[in-house]
């Protein structure tokens, strides 16, 4: 069974590095290429992988858009980038993947976080996700919220 988990980690990774090369399209596909090869993600669903990174990047400006009315008061600048993709993959999952619950999404970016960022940003990226979730799975988020 591919493991999603894994997939997301990579394409963490990836859009890290594309983040910090000046969000160079170009180098995409190489990036992909070395997480693909890992041994260690061998079990990584390669196709939720794929799409999760180019979805990302093909709604980088929406999503980015929702970030920043989400962290009032803070411009993108200010948010470190493994947090910012953090947001930036998680936020797709919610516009994109609506068989996933938000629920999920928000324990697999702090998860994330917890790896990638360390213990104190969980809490900025659990408000920011939990924000959006209201806004973008109002019947999910009211059903489980009442």
């Amino acid at each position: 069974m591919a493991n999603r988990h894994q997939s997301r980690e990579s394409a963490l990774e990836v859009l890290y590095a594309w983040h910090n090369a000046g969000q160079d399209d170009a180098m995409v596909p190489s990036l992909l290429a070395g997480r693909l090869a890992l041994d260690e993600r061998s079990s990584q669903d390669q196709t939720y992988l794929r799409e999760a990174v180019y979805g990302v990047i093909e709604q980088v400006d929406e999503i980015d858009e929702l970030i920043r009315g989400a962290v009032r008061g803070r411009s993108l600048k200010s948010i470190a980038h493994v947090e910012h993709n953090v947001l930036r993959l998680a936020i797709w999952e919610m516009l994109n993947r609506l068989e996933i619950p938000y629920k999920v999404i928000i324990n697999e970016a702090l998860e994330l976080t917890r790896a990638y960022a360390g213990e104190p940003a969980r809490g900025f990226i659990n408000a920011v996700l939990d924000n959006l979730a209201r806004k973008l799975r109002p019947d999910e988020t009211m059903r489980r919220n009442p």
